[in-house]
């Protein structure tokens, strides 16, 4: 059996973390869902079979068996399946466990329609579990099913992080000579060049579709965006969405959204 060596650190951090709040708090944390979920619906066949995995409190997976689908979902966190599981007793087509993002290997190859990883990516810190957890994904998708991979681009931790906290100087001392920021077990996250992400698909047998910025520049500029007014917020909103595909617009997106096909 694989599995993340660093899981403790993993649960302990979320154990403590409201993610069952994250995704409304705000506006900027809410068009990352909105966009997220977006694309989730845009390339979602009618009974389509869907896994989540790394899916915190459920939020994108109960949605989505609320509109009928047949959803899995999967958490290395216990709280958090406890979560899902106290919030869809009477959803029959819903069920979750705890499970490891490195071994799926409680689901048959070929099993789903739709595979999310929406979290995984973000705590693995080698090359050697970066690949285990894509071919994972992709061992469990159906032929010409859609896989999609949430994951941390670099220059968030400076613009999310290290500006706001006046904690540039750390990230700095942490970067190799073209700036990407390694990424410690107990920094807990992890980040990528779009590039590096790119790469790690290089020979697996799956088709690029597009990488978008999901939060876009609205989490490091989220006062601003939750002090506009409603009219100015939703003209920001339709460029959002009309440019989120952009290469220019996700370097600074707080998260990014990677989706393939498998062949």
């Amino acid at each position: 059996m694989v599995t993340n060596k660093h899981k403790d650190i993993i649960i302990n951090k979320y154990s403590e973390y409201d993610e069952e709040n994250r995704l409304v708090s705000d506006r900027a944390h809410n068009i990352e869902y909105m966009t997220t979920m977006h694309y989730i619906q845009k390339f979602l066949k009618p009974d389509a079979k869907i896994l989540e995995i790394g899916a915190g409190t459920g939020r994108y997976s109960i949605a989505l068996a609320k509109m009928g689908y047949d959803v899995t979902a999967v958490d290395l966190t216990p709280k958090y399946v406890e979560t899902m599981k106290s919030k869809t007793r009477k959803l029959k087509n819903f069920n979750c466990m705890i499970a490891d993002a490195l071994d799926l290997s409680m689901f048959e190859d070929g099993s789903f329609d739709m595979v999310l990883n929406f979290g995984p990516m973000y705590h693995l810190f080698t090359p050697k579990d970066n690949k285990q957890a894509i071919k994972e994904t992709l061992r469990v998708a159906k032929k010409n099913g859609i896989c999609m991979f949430a994951y941390l681009p670099c220059a968030s931790f400076v613009t999310c992080y290290g500006l706001r906290h006046q904690d540039v100087t750390t990230l700095y001392s942490q970067m190799d000579k073209i700036g990407r920021i390694k990424s410690y077990p107990s920094d807990v996250f992890t980040c990528f060049y779009i590039e590096d992400f790119k790469k790690l698909f290089n020979k697996t047998k799956t088709q690029y579709i597009t990488n978008v910025a999901t939060d876009g520049i609205s989490y490091a500029l989220r006062e601003w965006v939750e002090q506009l007014p409603q009219k100015e917020y939703e003209a920001f909103l339709n460029w959002h969405f009309l440019t989120c595909e952009r290469p220019d617009q996700q370097g600074y997106s707080a998260h990014l959204l990677y989706i393939c096909r498998k062949k």
